[in-house]
């Protein structure tokens, strides 16, 4: 996948995450990253410094646990978190 394109899937995850009522930080951490809850709200916390890839696979895999029946979801962004586990 290229850069630019890549760039654009992190940004559309981010906005799906946002609408699911996740926020997501980048942040300077030496864990993997992941999702946890903080002050009641669920919030995804990423190395800044881990590569687009990465980025994509843990958003990708945390809004898939949410519950999204009433949020828009374009076929393509069904398709990239259906290629998630």
């Amino acid at each position: 996948m290229a850069k630019n394109t890549k760039k654009n899937l992190l940004l559309e995850l981010e906005e799906l995450a946002q609408k699911a009522g996740i926020k997501v930080r980048y942040e300077k951490t030496e864990a993997r990253g992941g999702m946890c809850t903080f002050q009641g709200n669920p919030l995804i916390i990423i190395d800044r410094k881990a590569a687009d890839d990465y980025k994509i696979a843990v958003i990708a895999e945390n809004i898939k646990k949410m519950d999204l029946r009433d949020i828009y979801i374009s076929p393509k962004m069904r398709e990239v978190l259906d290629s998630f586990e």
